[in-house]
């Protein structure tokens, strides 16, 4: 498959979920109504999938018309504005299934009450590919290709592990992942505490815990370089970064 075809056969959406979903499970249950059934129908036509949680502002979207989406799919945020939970879906399915699989899709999307604006083309090299995730020594012909192809590869195989470890639904028809009770491996009694273990081993990545503070109260926070905590009145005055192995 060259790479004209990949980037027609990319496709995404972006499914949101209304404002009083529980906190501790609604990317679990949207999964599970939504993601599993159309891996499960189209398992043998899709040629690559994959799914990611987010939670931002209503206004920090480029991959859906936000303004479609009604206000029930969104919540205040301290210190003013909304802000949304949503799913992104990017999938590649065989010629011929895709108007099937998108029409699929949107009935489960609207059965269990869930919103997108819109299916749309997604460029999967431009984005996999890109600088973000191939370093300079390989910006070499035909290598941004080849790792957009290895970097789908693994956020398949790591939404392909969620699906594997989802349970449910239950009687309330919610899901969640499994329980692993070797907490000596996995103290929060997540199965992917070791496999993000492993990542690391692997790859030798430490993971960057930032420490924020606020000058002349005994106030600290501690987050990443992608997500601080709530910040008190005025704003944090300073963090600190420590690298930590996994």
């Amino acid at each position: 498959m060259d790479r004209t075809e990949d980037v027609i056969r990319g496709r995404q959406t972006r499914v949101f979920v209304r404002s009083g979903e529980p906190e501790e499970d609604w990317a679990e249950t949207l999964i599970g109504r939504v993601f599993r059934p159309l891996r499960d129908r189209f398992s043998d036509r899709l040629a690559w999938f994959w799914f990611s949680r987010y939670g931002e502002f209503s206004d920090e979207l480029d991959d859906c018309e936000v303004g479609n989406i009604s206000s029930e799919y969104m919540r205040p945020r301290a210190g003013g504005g909304l802000s949304h939970r949503s799913m992104r879906f990017r999938y590649s399915i065989a010629d011929g299934h895709l108007e099937e699989f998108e029409q699929y899709a949107k009935q489960l999307i609207d059965e269990h009450g869930y919103r997108i604006s819109d299916f749309r083309p997604y460029d999967f090299v431009a984005d996999a590919g890109s600088d973000r995730f191939l370093g300079v020594e390989h910006r070499l012909p035909g290598r941004v290709e080849q790792r957009a192809r290895l970097v789908t590869q693994f956020y398949m195989a790591s939404s392909r592990l969620v699906l594997d470890a989802l349970v449910g639904p239950d009687a309330d028809g919610r899901y969640r992942l499994e329980t692993n009770d070797d907490l000596h491996q996995n103290p929060r009694g997540s199965t992917f505490q070791s496999i993000h273990h492993l990542f690391c081993n692997i790859t030798g990545t430490p993971t960057d815990v930032y420490v924020f503070q606020k000058s002349g109260l005994d106030i600290i926070g501690f987050g990443t370089y992608i997500s601080a905590p709530p910040a008190p009145p005025g704003g944090w005055d300073g963090s600190t970064a420590y690298a930590i192995w996994y």
